[in-house]
């Protein structure tokens, strides 16, 4: 058997130490390893790429969206007004049919009155006679 000494142990560790290094030192230098690097940094960049252009559809389809609600808000304002003075415009041609009307109605009116003054006139004064006269 062997006996396990500090100075055994200090030469296994630095060993493995140097064998550890060596292990990466052998990774670091290989060629394939930039190759994947660059792999990787294109399909970074290609999502990116994708994102950004996703990014802009959206945007571009945002403001397609609100030019179309705006325009779609102008088209029912202007038909509101247009409706608005449609409806003014028949309440003023109303109105002018009701002034044009009045004199006419305040004539027949008057018509009305004297006829049925005549009329008064023509009717016996006394209700007693009034009532034989039924």
């Amino acid at each position: 058997m062997k006996e396990d000494t500090f100075r055994t142990r200090q030469d296994n560790a630095r060993d493995a130490k140097q064998k550890l290094l060596e292990r990466f030192r052998t990774i670091a230098n290989d060629p394939g390893l930039e190759q994947r690097r660059a792999e990787r940094a294109a399909v970074t960049a290609a999502r990116e790429e994708r994102a950004a252009a996703k990014a802009a559809e959206q945007r571009r389809i945002a403001e397609a969206k609100a030019a179309e609600e705006a325009r779609i808000a102008a088209e029912k304002a202007a038909e509101e007004k247009r409706i608005a003075d449609e409806k003014a415009a028949e309440e003023a041609r109303l109105e002018a049919e009701r002034l044009a009307a009045r004199p006419k109605i305040i004539a027949a009116s008057k018509y009305a009155l004297a006829a049925s003054a005549i009329a008064g006139m023509n009717m016996p004064r006394d209700r007693n006679q009034q009532r034989k006269a039924s």
